[in-house]
């Protein structure tokens, strides 16, 4: 339960993720010492407050197993435990109280606990916060005419009866309370005929006749003729009350801990009247305006190896005016940082190769990054997880699925732009495509992690759709030969890729499935789960249309100089690496609808989407070339995709074996090759085989098969 002052500050400067830490860490510790049944109450109120400054006062109260004087002696001390019976029992606290400690004189407090065995623990500490300048925000406060609204609070807990009868009473209604739903039914027919109550607070499990039945008899019964609204408070999860209260008219449904802005909005809704948001939703929109101002013209490394997250990543960045370069693992960031100077970093943390609390060390070690912001993007947003980052020497987290505003506030917290770009034009208008509903995806929730962008956000559907659906037959695989980090990252990347396009169900069963994975023992069940949610995404997103075909041009009837433009300026922008490419592609689609260029532009389409600009590069100049030849007499030379698939398989089986016949093979097909518009690879590859380099043949030989979009 929350118990919060009413006329508490909110408007405060500091560091919310310190505090953030400490709260969840003493929280975690109630909830795995305190037995079912018990009562866990966090609370806040001021100690002290001056002009500029305020001391908060938080507790966090429970009913638990309590702690000797002895056990509470060395509580905050490093790799301490109570005693060996309680963490065989209940689990230690870890480095957590050690943390908790550390992190409160960080923030000018202290942190104490009171507690009696047997009896439960108070766990409290204090922090200092700025107060913020400005106007203060109007406090919320229902309508005239429910001020006077007779409410009563029906729970078997009696601090949740005072909690929220404090909340109930700073609105100015006039509240009641009963423990049992016997003695609520009693009071409301006492006060029917005098006095009644227009709105009840129903806990569901309560001893007795629990909550939906207690509103069930409320309903039925004759002698109240004035029937109130009921609201059911639940600790047990939304839905499965929704499910026990069928039959049963509840206006609404509140999850335990009740906050008094949900409380609020909950009783506004449930009277009929409008839920007024708009001021707290302009401010926000404000707040994420400002925040993504300060940080333009910013240079970010992107440090993430899953190209759908790159793709949502990189869009946000840089249709904000954020500049960014991508590294596909943490040895790749080490890289680029030997070459440019960066303003930040992004970094995941489970990438192959080397990860990301790995790279966060190894640039640490440089003395010239010992400030470099360094921020983790991470879908593991547990507590420990939290402390890992800021122990590997990371700055913040931003949690994935992505919360758009709540990214940019975190990076606008630690990073400033070397060269600030104040001309930057937010006004680019996207382009709108339609977005179909899609069963097992959440459209709305998708396209608030794009900032509405409906052609990107349609990109990464169609990108899951592709780079998805082998997922249970490789996760399966990898357990079945007891490869775990490799089950455990399938599971991590699809949990972050699913939370960012909408698809709840999918995230929460690979949840499961990395933490079994972490465990060595996954269940089969739970595998099963999986593949029916995502075989669920999967077959809706089969229904979205591919790219927008265009009615082919004949040769005849194309604009040659208009597309010899176009290609030399996307070339220049792949030069530059320049992420525009695709969008300059894209916007001129129908330009490219030649009859000898369509597979090609597919190909290109492909490659820029993979951020390989090496080989949407070389295919960006073929193009280029075939345009040219166009106007000659020889006119351009159309590639024949099943051709080239046929001897791309063969020449990769020969390349495999170590067979010397792959040369003679290759130079049978010369004048193919030529035609075809690849005789540079040709001579590579021949360069190769005269030295009896065959691996370095088929790594050229798989660059074209890339090009070409054909899988050998």
């Amino acid at each position: 339960m929350f118990n919060l002052l009413p006329d508490i500050s909110t408007a405060l400067i500091g560091d919310s993720l310190r505090l953030g830490q400490i709260l969840i860490n003493l929280g975690n510790n109630a909830v795995k010492f305190t037995e079912k049944g018990g009562e866990i109450v966090i609370s806040v109120d001021v100690r002290e407050q001056t002009d500029d400054n305020v001391t908060m006062h938080f507790a966090v109260r429970d009913s638990g197993i309590g702690l000797t004087p002895e056990q509470q002696a060395k509580l905050f001390q490093s790799f301490s435990q109570a005693d060996a019976s309680t963490t065989r029992k209940y689990g230690g606290t870890g480095l957590g109280l050690a943390i908790c400690k550390k992190l409160s004189e960080l923030m000018n407090g202290e942190i104490w606990v009171a507690s009696e065995a047997g009896k439960g623990s108070s766990f409290e500490f204090t922090a200092v916060f700025g107060l913020q300048k400005g106007e203060v925000s109007n406090r919320r406060s229902l309508d005239n005419d429910l001020g006077a609204l007779r409410v009563l609070v029906v729970d078997d807990n009696a601090s949740s009866r005072e909690i929220l009868s404090s909340m109930l009473a700073s609105y100015g209604l006039r509240v009641d309370q009963a423990g049992t739903g016997e003695s609520a039914i009693a009071l409301l027919i006492d006060s029917d005929k005098k006095d009644p109550y227009k709105l009840v607070l129903m806990d569901w499990q309560m001893p007795g006749i629990d909550g939906i039945e207690t509103t069930r008899a409320i309903q039925q019964n004759n002698q109240i003729s004035e029937i109130p609204t009921v609201i059911m408070l639940t600790a047990y999860g939304r839905e499965e009350a929704c499910q026990a209260a069928e039959g049963v008219n509840i206006m609404s449904f509140l999850t335990k801990p009740v906050t008094s802005s949900g409380l609020l909005d909950a009783i506004m809704l449930a009277m009929g009247r409008e839920v007024s948001t708009n001021n707290r939703s302009l401010n926000r929109q404000d707040e994420a305006r400002d925040d993504i101002a300060k940080l333009r013209g910013a240079y970010v490394l992107l440090v993430e190896d899953n190209e759908i997250n790159q793709e949502l990543a990189l869009e946000l960045l840089t249709t904000n005016g954020i500049l960014a370069e991508i590294a596909d693992d943490g040895q790749q960031a080490l890289d680029w940082l030997k070459a440019q100077e960066f303003d930040g970093i992004l970094m995941d943390i489970q990438m192959p190769v080397m990860d990301g609390y790995t790279a966060t060390r190894n640039i640490r070690a440089l003395e010239k990054y010992a400030n470099l912001p360094i921020i983790a993007m991470t879908a593991n947003a547990m507590v420990g997880d939290k402390e890992k980052v800021l122990d590997a020497g990371m700055n913040d987290h931003i949690a994935k699925p992505i919360n758009v505003a709540e990214m940019f506030r975190t990076m606008a917290k630690w990073i400033t732009p070397s060269k600030p770009n104040t001309a930057f034009n937010e006004e680019k208008k996207k382009e709108d495509v339609e977005i179909p509903d899609l069963e097992g995806v959440n459209t709305e929730d998708g396209l608030a992690r794009t900032q509405g962008n409906t052609k990107l956000y349609l990109k990464l559907l169609k990108k899951v759709r592709e780079s998805q659906k082998d997922f249970i037959i490789d996760f399966t695989m990898a357990c079945d030969e007891a490869d775990w980090e490799l089950a455990e990252r399938l599971a991590h990347t699809l949990k972050g890729v699913a939370g960012n396009v909408g698809a709840s169900r999918v995230q929460k069963c690979c949840d499961v499935l990395e933490k079994q994975s972490t465990e060595e023992q996954v269940s089969q069940t739970d595998i099963q789960e999986a593949e029916n949610a995502l075989n669920i995404v999967l077959t809706s997103l089969a229904t979205l249309p591919d790219s927008p075909a265009s009615n082919a041009t004949s040769t005849q009837n194309f604009e040659k100089e208009a597309l010899e433009n176009l290609l030399t300026g996307v070339i220049q922008q792949l030069e530059e690496f320049d992420t525009e490419a695709l969008n300059t592609i894209e916007e001129n689609r129908e330009l490219f609808s030649v009859d000898f260029l369509i597979d090609q532009y597919n190909a290109l389409e492909k490659a820029l989407g993979g951020y390989d600009f090496e080989v949407a590069s070389s295919i960006a100049k073929d193009m280029h070339s075939s345009v040219q030849m166009a106007g000659s007499d020889e006119g351009p030379a159309a590639i024949d995709v099943n051709k080239l698939m046929e001897v791309f398989k063969s020449l990769n089986e020969l390349l495999a074996e170590y067979n010397t016949d792959a040369k003679d093979f290759l130079e049978d097909n010369e004048a193919w090759f030529e035609q075809s518009g690849i005789i540079d690879e040709f001579e590579k590859m021949l360069k190769s085989l005269d030295m009896y380099d065959f691996t370095e043949a088929a790594a050229v030989l798989k660059k074209l098969a890339e090009k070409f979009q054909i899988e050998l």
